[in-house]
């Protein structure tokens, strides 16, 4: 069976639902913080700035003490909490101790300042070190973000699934259909819908074995929320890879592979990041499916490389 039963799926009227489970054990919460504060609405976002600025403080006192440094509501600390993925201020709290104590803080506001974006009047080598400066920091912030049990949950499900469907809008397009490819050499039945009419036409004759992939970073493309709809209508499991946590997208789907975006700046939209960020869930996902599967895997693997062998010239 491909269905991931450890969460519950609610319906997108549900706001307040926070997708995946809280995650106490975080060492790197400065990073999420960084990382999801994008997203995060005026108020909250204040918080994440106030965090940012002044780690030990945040480590030292009480969700009280953080509201009024913010100037918000001890409400709105509570909704930036459960925006993290964390079950209570205390648990954000003692992962943030976690990170101060092994100096992961020290860099959490330099990474914002330096991730300024990309200038018309920045030379050459300027564009190099930012591109890849920010390049390593989505790393950073994804491998913060990217739950290890979700991702197990959703490569479970591949594993045992009777067809995958994978869809996603632009970039994100692109990143389903690498999925696409790598599952196709490993032999898991995989289909990528190249149309929003193809991808619902695919999503229309799901059924409780099959695993329905949406990428979209938005959580929010219209395209992608229809197709999860009919998923969801025909009881095939959705799992999303997504940049935002709390969307209608994460609220249909069973389980959600967090990823994060990269600076923008005129000359560099945002979606070049999340692209990396995808892209790298992407690649964790694909190997661990092939570890759960290593003894079909890899003798396929080794065929599709001879296969393509004559075609490399020496």
């Amino acid at each position: 069976m491909a269905c991931m039963p450890t969460t519950t799926r609610t319906t997108s009227t549900d706001p307040g639902r926070t997708p995946t489970a809280a995650r106490p054990d975080r060492a790197d919460a400065f990073a999420l913080v960084r990382s999801q504060s994008v997203t995060m609405p005026a108020s909250m976002r204040a918080i994440a700035d106030t965090v940012l600025d002044d780690p030990h403080a945040t480590v030292d006192g009480s969700a009280a003490d953080l509201a009024a440094r913010a100037d918000v509501s001890p409400a709105t600390v509570s909704r930036f909490v459960r925006h993290l993925g964390f079950a209570s201020y205390a648990e954000l709290q003692r992962s943030m101790t976690r990170a101060v104590e092994r100096g992961i803080h020290e860099h959490a506001r330099a990474h914002q300042e330096i991730h300024a974006g990309v200038r018309v009047d920045d030379d050459v080598a300027t564009v190099i070190a930012k591109i890849t400066e920010d390049v390593r920091a989505v790393m950073t912030d994804t491998r913060a973000a990217l739950d290890p049990d979700d991702l197990a949950r959703v490569a479970e499900a591949i594993e045992h699934a009777r067809r995958v469907v994978l869809y996603g809008v632009g970039a994100s397009g692109l990143v389903a259909r690498d999925l696409h490819l790598k599952l196709e050499r490993i032999g898991i039945a995989s289909s990528i819908a190249d149309d929003p009419h193809n991808a619902l036409t695919l999503a229309s004759v799901v059924g409780g074995e099959d695993v329905v992939v949406l990428v979209s970073h938005s959580g929010t493309t219209t395209e992608v929320l229809e197709v999860a709809r009919q998923a969801v209508a025909r009881g095939a499991a959705v799992a999303a890879i997504t940049g935002h946590r709390d969307t209608a997208l994460t609220r249909d789907a069973d389980e959600v592979l967090l990823g994060v975006a990269g600076a923008e700046s005129d000359l560099r939209p945002a979606a070049m990041g999340s692209r990396m960020s995808q892209l790298a869930i992407v690649d964790a996902l694909f190997v661990v499916v092939a570890q759960r599967t290593e003894a079909r895997s890899r003798p396929l693997l080794a065929r599709s490389r001879d296969a393509v062998r004559t075609h490399h010239r020496n």
